[in-house]
């Protein structure tokens, strides 16, 4: 029977929490808040709340399986997890590992502007040259970007405590910088979109052995395309490695996306 009642169902629920992932944590501690406040609360119910099915958010409460990766986000949201749950809770997914030490969460609500315009990344990119130069004419000459909207883009993010001068050098305040994961966000889209609109440009643009186009269309079950996931996060991983072994060089973007043919809408 799916529903548990009573004070010994919960003593159930609750034993071994230690040994808890922590988004069965998170989903078991909201559960027994509700319990708490109508005895009568039942995990049907609380499947019903999640829009989830009973059995498969009794595997899952349970530590047994994973939450579906589509169904994070929306999960998150009706738990309420704040935005440091939200990271643990998608970390205990696997979706990605925890950043370092020297990394520096960029919430896209604070740092709207640095998301929306494409061109911040690029002259915060440009520090990580080994010539970078402090001057706007250089770091225009480098990025394309007018020297007028890099003094922008430059004052900005002083303002923004994400760079600083040292007498009249510019520094980076953070060696890493890093977003929310799998978290819906208004920014986060069009940060993608101006990538994509890149991408379309630079495609006639850049001659073909200068640049790198491909594609592929696979068809993955649900498992599989978790662990497609977690691969193009490796790979971004490990090109942050090369993007650290690196001397000189020029500034390149580099696009990963993966998206079901059908949109959920056009089901």
């Amino acid at each position: 029977m799916l529903e548990l009642r009573g004070a010994a169902n919960s003593a159930i629920l609750m034993s071994g929490l230690e040994n808890l992932p922590y988004f069965a944590l998170k989903l078991q501690e909201q559960f027994q808040a509700k319990k708490a406040r109508n005895k009568r609360y039942s995990l049907r119910s609380y499947a019903q709340f999640l829009e989830m099915n009973p059995g498969t958010l009794s595997s899952i409460i349970k530590g047994k399986r994973l939450v579906p990766l589509q169904e994070a986000a929306k999960i998150m949201q009706k738990l309420s997890l704040a935005p440091k749950d939200q990271e643990q809770f998608l970390l205990s997914l696997g979706v990605n590992t925890p950043p370092d030490s020297a990394s520096y969460k960029l919430d896209p609500s604070r740092y709207a502007v640095i998301f929306d315009e494409w061109e911040y990344f690029v002259v915060l990119a440009a520090f990580r040259l080994a010539d970078f130069k402090s001057t706007t004419s250089w770091i225009a000459n480098k990025t394309g970007i007018t020297e007028l909207r890099v003094d922008e883009c430059l004052e900005t993010m002083e303002d923004l405590a994400i760079i600083s001068r040292k007498g009249a050098v510019w520094v980076r305040s953070h060696k890493n910088l890093y977003s929310t994961h799998d978290i819906p966000s208004r920014s986060l889209q069009q940060a993608h979109l101006n990538s994509l609109i890149m991408a379309r440009q630079m495609l006639s643009r850049v001659p073909v052995p200068e640049r790198d186009y491909s594609f592929l269309t696979v068809a993955l079950d649900e498992k599989r395309f978790k662990k497609l996931k977690k691969l193009t996060l490796k790979f971004r991983d490990d090109v942050f490695d090369l993007d650290e072994q690196s001397k000189k060089g020029e500034l390149y973007r580099v696009n990963l996306q993966c998206f079901p043919i059908l949109s959920p809408k056009s089901k």
